[in-house]
């Protein structure tokens, strides 16, 4: 990930810069709200979230053109299959 992060040229790393900073920024200011986030459903969320980019990244794979958008259904599917996984 952090290779995806070196900027390409100068004027993107200003940008770079930039967004870094908001986020340190921001993990500092809302630091206590994070550390109250229970371990298993960060867990849930973010397997939810890596199976749906995994499953995006496949079907690219695949030879098949579709747009980002598709993000959002696959991970509102993962999260339902994740929450009767869990609950059953």
């Amino acid at each position: 990930m952090l290779i995806a992060l070196i900027p390409r040229s100068y004027s993107s790393t200003h940008r770079h810069f930039i967004g870094r900073s908001i986020v340190i920024i921001l993990t500092a200011v809302i630091k206590d709200q994070i550390a109250r986030i229970r371990l298993p459903h960060l867990k849930y969320v973010l397997s939810a979230l890596l199976f749906s980019l995994g499953t995006l990244w496949a079907i690219e794979a695949a030879g098949i053109d579709i747009t980002d958008l598709v993000l959002i259904p696959f991970f509102l599917a993962y999260l339902g299959i994740n929450y009767l996984i869990i609950k059953l």
